[in-house]
């Protein structure tokens, strides 16, 4: 029988050539809403060092899922924000990082923003 590949898998490998494995969960999640004031200055998602493992970012929206950011947010480090988050992008994205106040969240509308978990 041949074999398809339908998905393709990221491994991450180690100095020697093995793969690294990450089975640890997480020990902690916590979250809340970054609301950028200023449409010309992108802000950290949070405002000190939060080491972490990974960070989920999603549009924010009301108790019946409807959008509450009228234009797009955009997600990245402090030298570009470019992933963007669509208004209606309540699934949101997972960003594999060792400190949340590495990303940034820039806005094209003043007061417009992102909901967020950090995951410990």
């Amino acid at each position: 029988m041949p074999r398809r590949w339908l998905n393709s898998l990221d491994v991450e490998v180690g100095a020697n050539g093995a793969p690294l494995f990450d089975v640890a969960g997480c020990a902690s999640f916590i979250g809340g809403t970054k609301t950028v004031p200023s449409a010309a200055t992108p802000q950290a998602l949070v405002a000190t060092s939060t080491p972490c493992r990974f960070v989920w970012i999603g549009a924010r929206v009301d108790n019946n899922g409807n959008p509450q950011n009228t234009a797009p947010c955009f997600i990245g480090d402090s030298a570009g924000q470019n992933i963007p988050i669509l208004p209606s992008n309540y699934e949101g994205v997972v960003i594999r990082i060792d400190d949340a106040n590495k990303v940034f969240v820039r806005v094209v509308v003043n007061n417009q923003g992102v909901v967020y978990r950090i995951f410990a």
